[in-house]
């Protein structure tokens, strides 16, 4: 069973990675995510280094309030940009370990 459909003219120009296009493709699939990984980590690691703590300590301070007034837009902007932040990256690696099963 294939897990993607190749038009001929990208089989072809896939061909020449490897004797078996539907697998070379799947790992360009795959190097795609690791890279939208990375990505998403150094997005993670900007705000680990803005506030020089942990998602989940920045969280805890922001909810007592020592971080200042939690619905300031600052705050409120970047915690809703980190938590959506390690959504994403949980996303990606499950997906990433799926796709990795194939291979």
């Amino acid at each position: 069973m294939s897990l993607i459909k190749i038009e001929p003219a990208l089989r072809d120009m896939i061909h020449g990675l490897g004797s078996n296009p539907e697998m070379e493709a799947i790992k360009i699939f795959n190097m795609g995510l690791k890279e939208l990984l990375r990505e998403c980590d150094e997005e993670i690691m900007d705000l680990e280094i803005k506030y020089g703590t942990s998602y989940e300590e920045f969280k805890s301070k922001l909810d007592s309030g020592e971080l200042g007034d939690p619905f300031s837009y600052p705050l409120e902007k970047d915690a809703m940009l980190w938590e959506d932040l390690m959504a994403e990256k949980r996303l990606r690696l499950r997906v990433i370990r799926q796709v990795e099963e194939r291979l």
